[in-house]
């Protein structure tokens, strides 16, 4: 069955402004690290396991992070409380947050960054079914979208309706609770805006309804990282030998991810017994169009801080968050295998 992620979309929480950037430098995946006793780390995640955060789950099975001397726990659905909460408060070590809601975090004021994307593109989507596509948003004039009413969902919108020239008032829009789905199976809805390509429309596909996807980088929106792997800034200063050996049994992981779907597929079955190992498995290979390394200076992680600065200006200029230049400047590369010392 499908079981989509629930991470929640462009939270706003304490965060702060952190003057981390970019650093290249001539470390590698094979970097000799002095291994002792195993150091504990705490992930927080707002969703079940799922394909989503295959690498986490593929990376604790198969003994990378014990490897790598890391005694990981991963706490999905975070206890209740939002991931980015519980590391700021020195609850966990980690948080797999996306990209708005640390932008947002940091705003109100959270000392935290972006060590490495772990969804590195946008998923979230213009959703349609194929027996009333909308191919382009400029055919959304007249019809019903459905949105989880998130701030960040009004402001896609609002950005693809102005991208297509149709004023918002010729759209009508419905605020749904659960699946974006039913509200087009229960034609509440013409689309659906939010749902994720690599998931909602895969479903959709499963069964047989041929959706039409629009991806909101593709129509207007500056492309965003949905997942990101978030420490505190007192981490990234201090505990860089740490923050190496994860990323270093992250890439791994992914690494095995890419190759072999179907056995991290089985594996997730194994985990969370109320997914679908098929349905999982198709999930990974429309994800890995996104996740294939693009060459030697882009390794798994890699985070583009002029593309985050362009999302940040863009939350910016649509109120997601009360100060500019958050963009570059809540991630750093230094501790990818490759980056860094």
């Amino acid at each position: 069955m499908l079981t989509r992620p629930s991470r929640g979309r462009g939270a706003l929480l304490a965060a702060g402004l952190i003057s981390l950037t970019a650093c290249v430098g001539c470390g590698s995946l094979h970097a000799r690290t002095t291994l002792g006793p195993p150091r504990k780390v705490v992930i927080s995640l707002d969703g079940e396991p799922s394909a989503l955060y295959a690498p986490l789950y593929e990376a604790q099975a198969n003994g990378d992070f014990a490897r790598g001397a890391l005694d990981v726990t991963i706490d999905p659905l975070a206890q209740g409380k939002n991931p980015l909460e519980l590391l700021t408060t020195s609850q966990a070590s980690i948080a797999v947050v996306s990209e708005p809601a640390l932008l947002a975090a940091r705003a109100a004021g959270a000392q935290v960054v972006a060590i490495g994307a772990l969804v590195p593109g946008s998923l979230e989507s213009l959703i349609s079914l194929g027996t009333h596509p909308i191919a382009t948003p400029s055919e959304l004039a007249g019809q019903t979208v459905a949105t989880a009413g998130t701030s960040l969902a009004a402001a896609e919108l609002t950005t693809l309706l102005s991208d297509a020239d149709i004023a918002p008032s010729r759209v009508r829009t419905i605020v749904v609770a659960g699946e974006l789905n039913k509200a087009l199976q229960k034609h509440k809805a013409t689309a659906t805006l939010g749902g994720f390509w690599n998931y909602d429309a895969v479903a959709l596909t499963v069964a047989h309804q041929n959706p039409s996807v629009i991806q909101v980088d593709q129509a207007g929106v500056p492309s965003f990282s949905e997942l990101v792997i978030a420490v505190r800034l007192e981490q990234a200063h201090h505990d860089g030998s740490l923050l190496r050996a994860f990323l270093q049994s992250l890439t791994r992981a992914e690494a095995a991810t890419l190759a072999d779907p179907q056995a991290v597929a089985n594996l997730l079955a194994r985990i969370n017994p109320q997914l679908s190992a098929s349905f999982e498995l198709a999930v990974l290979r429309a994800t890995a169009t996104i996740k294939q390394p693009s060459g030697a200076n882009s390794p798994f992680g890699f985070q583009n801080p002029l593309t985050w600065q362009s999302f940040g200006n863009w939350m910016y200029a649509h109120g997601l968050i009360k100060q500019a230049n958050q963009g570059g400047l809540a991630i750093t590369d230094e501790f990818l295998p490759g980056q860094g010392e």
